[in-house]
């Protein structure tokens, strides 16, 4: 009898033994499969994939004498994936007033890869701002927000983000 238990015992620690051992590679899939999932989630909005700052803003004036407001944007990738092309609406803000837009559009003639950052200098003639905000672009002390709005990136493997 105690041959019996001991087999049944042992019978049981083996299949048991198994039924875990046969389980464990399922789980590992499981955890693999989740893990791919969530670097694919990662590059689900235009924010997780691009940053776009204004650095400064200053006043010139171009060759044919044209007054100029100049905006020194840093574009960076911060995600993984290189960047081919950036499209975006700036929305300037005064005293919670839209004071001008600009569409902004960048074909890269090689691609911005990650962690990478590339600067612009945005010029904007001062005869595209309307009359009655032209003071406000001339005055450096004035604040003025700039909100990049609508964008859309465009990856190197032809995959659009958008943000709309």
């Amino acid at each position: 009898m105690k041959n019996l238990t001991s087999l049944v015992i042992a019978s049981m620690s083996a299949l048991f033994l198994a039924i875990n051992a046969s389980a464990l590679p399922t789980k590992k899939e499981e955890v693999k499969v989740a893990t791919k999932k969530e670097s694919v989630a990662e590059m689900k909005s235009v924010s997780q994939a691009a940053s776009i700052h204004i650095e400064n803003r200053q006043l010139t004036v171009d060759n044919n004498g044209q007054a100029l407001a100049v905006f020194k944007y840093v574009v960076t990738n911060i995600g993984n994936k290189p960047i081919s092309a950036i499209q975006w609406l700036n929305a300037y803000v005064s005293k919670r007033e839209v004071i001008h837009n600009q569409d902004m559009k960048l074909d890269l003639t090689s691609p911005l890869m990650p962690g990478h950052s590339l600067s612009i200098n945005l010029q904007i003639p001062f005869v595209q701002i309307q009359e009655k905000f032209r003071p406000i672009f001339m005055d450096s002390q004035s604040r003025i927000d700039v909100y990049p709005i609508d964008r859309i990136i465009r990856f190197s493997d032809k995959k659009e983000l958008h943000e709309r």
